[in-house]
């Protein structure tokens, strides 16, 4: 690695479509985890939800070093608190 490299330990983002949509959904979210493999490592973690239709709609993606309690403790935090105001 280089000096000037700089590496992030966890990541989430969303769309500003997902957030207007999801006030719009029924009041459950169902998240899940999926492994990563080949050339990135890792862990993708994903929210959705159901609209009126039973439509799914994307609301936060995270990718993480690894399923841990850690990692999904910093995902529905962010979740809670940026996406579900």
């Amino acid at each position: 690695m280089d000096e000037g490299s700089v590496f992030f330990k966890r990541l989430v983002w969303t769309f500003k479509p997902c957030i207007n949509d999801f006030s719009l959904c029924k009041p459950i979210v169902q998240v899940d985890g999926i492994f990563l493999n080949d050339k990135y490592k890792g862990t993708l973690l994903v929210a959705v939800a159901y609209d009126r239709c039973n439509n799914i709609i994307l609301i936060a993606f995270s990718v993480v070093k690894g399923e841990t309690s850690d990692a999904w403790f910093f995902f529905l935090k962010n979740l809670r608190q940026y996406i579900t105001l």
